[in-house]
């Protein structure tokens, strides 16, 4: 067989990495360069050292954004990968009839369009006319009828409630794909060995899934923490920032106010959360502690 030379290999690679170099890196040096800059995206940038990074530390904005961010990310991951793994689990029972039908509802959400969903599910949260209020009504609780995104409380907490509903799908599609690919010599000798359902899927099943729930765990974690697209729809970012994130921070100073350096000043604070929770996570799920 003849060998490849490594110059050929490159060749292959070069313009995924070419790619890679213009979508990814290019884009976060930039943002680093301007973060050190006042501009409005019009006049001369002023270079204003670390005034951005002063005004950053002491804008109540940016922590209630950041709470708000964290909140998001630890509800999505602590709902959108149990219960992910539990319809997975459900529909890769053989018995199970119409599995294929519930593949689709289930992973439909996810290939809507934000847009659509947002406007929808505002309609649904609607204090006046909405669905919400209409079926608390009906069945006789009309006392906890809320006005749903215009509540201090209650605003992120329904916004996030819709990204866990859009994008569950994801996980559950990622889990019963994994349960697909375990082999059933393996699962077939287990279950002569004795084991049953939940033995078979916590000595089995589980420990050769871990490395696709460590990646799940990144993706949900990294999603959320950048997700701002139904924030922006349904609220805003309100009322009085009570449902902004990062992402939709940065945003509006990038486009409202105007301020591009301050914006991405904010986008350097999300880009550097986002790459401590992964490192974190490859840290402390890393194979080895699976295997303990």
């Amino acid at each position: 067989m003849k060998k490849i030379h490594p110059a050929v290999r490159c060749l292959f690679i070069l313009p995924a990495v070419l790619w890679f170099f213009a979508a990814v890196i290019v884009p976060v040096l930039m943002a680093v360069y301007y973060s050190f800059f006042s501009w409005d995206g019009v006049t001369a940038k002023v270079f204003i050292r670390f005034d951005n990074y002063r005004e950053l530390f002491k804008d109540p904005v940016v922590w209630k954004s950041l709470t708000n961010s964290l909140k998001m990310a630890f509800w999505c991951v602590l709902l959108q990968l149990p219960i992910g793994m539990a319809f997975s689990v459900i529909l890769f029972n053989r018995k199970l009839k119409g599995r294929g039908f519930f593949r689709t509802v289930y992973f439909l959400p996810v290939v809507l369009s934000s847009s659509m969903i947002g406007i929808l599910w505002g309609q649904i949260y609607d204090p006046n006319f909405g669905l919400l209020n209409g079926l608390l009504e009906a069945v006789g609780l009309k006392q906890l009828q809320q006005i749903w995104l215009g509540d201090m409380k209650l605003a992120l907490g329904c916004i996030i409630a819709v990204v866990v509903w859009q994008f569950i799908g994801n996980y559950i599609l990622i889990y019963y794909t994994a349960l697909h690919n375990i082999s059933e010599d393996v699962l077939e000798s287990a279950r002569l060995d004795g084991a049953g359902v939940l033995k078979l899927f916590r000595y089995i099943e589980l420990p050769l899934m871990w490395p696709v729930i460590r990646l799940t765990l990144i993706l949900a974690t990294v999603n959320s923490l950048k997700y701002f697209d139904l924030v922006y729809i349904m609220s805003n970012g309100g009322p009085n920032h009570a449902s902004e994130v990062l992402a939709s921070y940065v945003v509006k100073n990038a486009f409202n106010s105007m301020r591009i350096g301050y914006a991405n000043t904010v986008a350097v604070l999300l880009l550097v959360l986002g790459i401590f929770f992964i490192v974190l996570y490859n840290k402390i799920l890393a194979p080895s502690s699976a295997s303990d």
